[in-house]
């Protein structure tokens, strides 16, 4: 119990440094001297004392008509097709959410609760045996090269290897999905490559949305019909449904699956070098030596093993072991 208490106090202390040093990275990148919200506000009136002046417009009425135009040059809300359903429920159950579609009902929340308490644990269960998988076949080719090319009997350092060729996989993934973005949506390569990792980190920030409906900007002069430029055709749309229907959450899911290995490896690779207590069913040399153990004494081979094995790992436990009578 007070390994564990260690280990937690440890691992906490460093979560907290990390999270207050990156921090304070962030306002050294980000900060700015304006506050925008206070310039939005002297902008805003700027243009009411303006319109006083010329038009004699009162407050209330300025108001009124800021806040119609705020509402008709904001980003419109997206129609609910099967498409865009099958978006939001893929966005939901992988934990993903950009929030650019949401259900704005009760009754439509209702149902995002339980689709959600119930599809998420099924989503990870799959996405884990996946990602298994994948860091399995990793592994396993890592072990055939080793034994086969370099002539190794068990290769060393396995989850390390492993973990490095996962993280090589998924920055080629990023970079290709970056490229694509470059070169379909316009996005310079470090706005696409923070996409899709912010994406298969599952964080979704949602402020980069490759394929959204851009807000209304202004009226066209001598002409207010209204033409919709941005929408593509929903229906009967064979192409747009294999796009976006299969092939887009296949390749979401893949990219999920192997920056979930490239964490599982970092940590196990983590796992594998830190510093071990002795297990419980062992005595270490210098306690031997020092001879402070009077109901058990080492055979001549227990004090010359260099290794301590783990006993749980073989169905064996402390309790169960009864001391050796020479």
């Amino acid at each position: 119990m007070n390994l564990l208490i260690k280990a937690v106090l440890l691992r906490t202390l460093g979560f907290f440094l990390w999270v207050s040093l990156s921090a304070w990275l962030f306002v050294v990148v980000e900060y700015e001297e304006t506050d925008e919200k206070e310039e939005k506000y002297k902008l805003l009136l700027s243009l009411y004392e303006f319109l006083a002046s010329k038009y004699n417009m009162s407050i209330e009425e300025f108001n009124n008509i800021s806040n119609s135009a705020y509402e008709a040059l904001s980003q419109p809300k997206l129609q609910w097709t099967y498409c865009r359903a099958t978006d939001f429920v893929f966005q939901s159950l992988t934990t993903i959410g950009y929030g650019y579609i949401t259900p704005r009902t009760q009754t439509g929340q209702m149902l995002c609760i339980f689709v959600s308490l119930l599809g998420i644990p099924i989503t990870l269960l799959a996405f884990k045996s996946v990602g298994e998988l994948i860091a399995k076949g990793v592994a396993t080719s890592v072990t055939k090269f080793e034994k086969k090319i370099l002539k190794r009997s068990e290769p060393n350092k396995l989850q390390a290897k492993s973990a490095l060729i996962l993280f090589v996989m998924m920055t080629l993934l990023i970079v290709l999905s970056s490229l694509l973005l470059v070169y379909f949506a316009n996005w310079s390569f470090v706005t696409g490559a923070y996409f899709w990792f912010i994406t298969f980190t599952t964080i979704g920030f949602g402020d980069y949305v490759p394929g959204l409906p851009k807000r209304m900007r202004q009226l066209t002069p001598n002409d207010f019909t209204y033409e919709d430029n941005d929408k593509r055709p929903r229906d009967g749309g064979e192409t747009e449904f294999i796009f976006e229907g299969l092939f887009l959450p296949l390749y979401l899911i893949l990219g999920l699956c192997i920056v979930s290995s490239v964490l599982n490896s970092i940590m196990m690779a983590l796992e594998e070098h830190k510093c071990r207590p002795p297990c419980p069913g062992c005595v270490s040399r210098r306690t031997q030596n020092q001879g402070d153990i009077d109901d058990y004494t080492p055979t001549e081979g227990e004090a010359n093993t260099a290794t301590c094995l783990s006993m749980d790992n073989y169905g064996f436990h402390k309790e169960n072991m009864t001391p050796v009578v020479q």
